[in-house]
């Protein structure tokens, strides 16, 4: 017999018990759609969460005031220049405050969050503008009235129409609006969707503080980012006390992140191979029985010379096609599965080629090793024995 005929025998024995054989299949079928899905979502959440950061900018730490060890001493914006004269390998470097206040023209009145800064933030997170410019470094050395909306708060204040070069009113003086910058969809924006961005300097002089609330730099390549960091902490440190200071690693950040979806995608890909498990008993356990209602077919055939080698290649053939179709059914439920999960994430979310490969090279173990023992009990029967069977 060759190959053809025994899949032609198992395809026929599957359909003629067509519900026993989707019950078979289930827990296969149940298995391999929660690792593809699993992996393939986890896929997608990783490159999500990688392109959050990078929206940051990976090689990037925030330095930020230790207020939590109660301390009074705060970052101050000439810290900036005492960093970049004392540490090397900074490739930008930007100092921030914030305050929630009201921006207002012509009587539209808005919320937001001002952001005082330098124009090295600009580059530091590749801010892409949908009109005018940023700011420079002219307009911190003369503290000049200049803002930067986003699209929300040029949206809200003008409407459709162009707002660079018009003024609006904030803290009760005009400010010129010289760039809005584009809104690009991110978990950052969302939550500071409607900031805009003045010079620190001005900043300092509209709200009378002479501190800020954080700086942020990148290293020029990210094997100097560790050193960086470590040089700035010491000369921040030095200045201002043991403890005063924190600071937040983006890299760190991303390790974090990394390995909590690993751990996520372990777990959840084990109790999807003990479901695998489950159907395996379940292909073997079917076997069986069929096995037993079968043995005066294994008698006949046996009688009419048979051999034991084709009796197991036939039950085994079997065990694999009931694996293999639990697979198939499989990977249809997970693209279903991640279809709808793409949509309420969020998340861009393609399936695992690899995650397939790995379903097939399972179906096919799971059909060889549960379906052996019914096999070769089949081929060991003893064709008299088998032909007295009612």
């Amino acid at each position: 017999m060759n190959i053809l005929e025994y899949l032609k025998m198992a395809g026929s024995q599957i359909k003629n018990n067509g519900i026993r054989s989707f019950l078979t299949v289930l827990g296969i079928t149940i298995g391999i759609a929660s690792m593809i899905t699993v992996i393939s979502v986890g896929d997608g959440g990783e490159v999500r969460i990688k392109a959050e950061l990078e929206k940051f900018g990976v090689n990037r730490v925030w330095i930020l005031p230790n207020d939590l060890k109660g301390m009074t001493v705060t970052l101050k914006s000439d810290d900036s220049d005492l960093l970049l004269s004392s540490v090397p390998g900074i490739k930008d470097i930007a100092v921030s405050a914030y305050k929630k206040t009201y921006i207002s023209k012509d009587g539209k009145k808005l919320a937001t969050d001002i952001i005082g800064t330098t124009d090295g933030l600009f580059s530091m997170e590749d801010t892409k503008l949908s009109e005018g410019r940023i700011l420079s470094g002219t307009d911190i050395d003369y503290s000049r009235k200049v803002v930067v909306l986003s699209e929300e708060a040029r949206d809200n204040l003008f409407g459709d129409e162009p707002a660079e070069g018009r003024k609006v009113e904030l803290l009760g003086s005009k400010y010129t609006v010289i760039g809005v910058e584009k809104n690009e969809k991110s978990i950052y924006n969302s939550f500071f969707s409607s900031k805009c961005y003045i010079p620190i300097t001005t900043f300092e002089s509209a709200f009378g503080v002479k501190t800020v609330d954080e700086i942020s730099l990148t290293a020029k390549n990210s094997s100097l980012l560790t050193p960086v960091l470590s040089n700035s902490v010491d000369v921040l440190t030095k200045k201002y006390g043991e403890k005063s200071i924190k600071y937040i690693n983006l890299q760190s950040e991303l390790e974090n992140a990394q390995s909590i979806i690993d751990i996520f995608k372990t777990v959840i890909s084990a109790i999807a191979a003990i479901s695998l498990l489950v159907g395996g008993i379940g292909i073997m356990n079917i076997m069986l029985v069929t096995v037993k209602e079968r043995t005066r077919e294994i008698g006949i055939r046996k009688a009419l010379g048979a051999k034991d080698h084709h009796i197991l290649n036939q039950f085994l053939c079997e065990a694999i096609i009931y694996s293999l179709i639990g697979t198939m059914l499989g990977i249809w439920l997970s693209l279903l599965i991640i279809n709808i999960a793409g949509r309420m994430l969020d998340l861009s979310v393609t399936i695992s080629m690899q995650s397939v490969g790995l379903s097939v090279l399972f179906a096919v173990t799971i059909g060889v090793c549960f379906g052996i023992i019914p096999a070769h009990k089949a081929s060991r029967l003893d064709p008299v024995c088998a032909l007295r069977q009612e």
